[in-house]
């Protein structure tokens, strides 16, 4: 196993203990992720963090494939948790329904000197409201 996967695999593993401050140490300072929400850099990345894990706080993710090479890894997995507290969205936020998630995500990540210095994060946002029980009240669904 090289650098890139076991960095991948800390921040994965950091993330699911609920330490995201060691998550986030994982990122170079000068990355910022391309994620559905658009560019973060590490503040607003780690503010995203934590709010996912305030609102489902068991929230781990369960790597299926892990493909490295050199510098570069990419993880496809499943987002696992059970939401038990409020989910901010760009749709409004979503109150706790106490459903469980089970969704795919895919990342990817160039490491450099020990830490990810690119990251892209894909995400399935629509069949996490649609498991959570549908958009927040007031959006219409059209």
């Amino acid at each position: 196993m090289g650098e890139a996967r076991e960095v991948a695999e800390r921040f994965f593993e950091r993330f699911g203990t609920g330490d995201i401050d060691g998550a986030m140490a994982c990122f170079a300072p000068q990355c910022i992720a391309i994620t559905p929400a658009g560019p973060m850099d590490n503040t607003k990345h780690g503010a995203a963090a934590q709010a996912l894990k305030h609102a489902l706080p068991d929230s781990r993710m369960e790597l299926i494939r892990v493909v490295e090479s050199g510098d570069q890894v990419y993880v496809t997995g499943r987002f696992k948790g059970t939401h038990l507290g409020e989910l901010a969205t760009p749709l409004g936020t979503i109150s706790p329904s106490g459903q469980t998630l089970d969704l795919l995500f895919v990342d990817y990540f160039r490491v450099a000197n020990g830490r990810i210095v690119e990251c892209e994060a894909v995400r399935d946002r629509l069949g996490m409201i649609l498991q959570l029980g549908g958009p927040p009240p007031g959006v219409s669904q059209r």
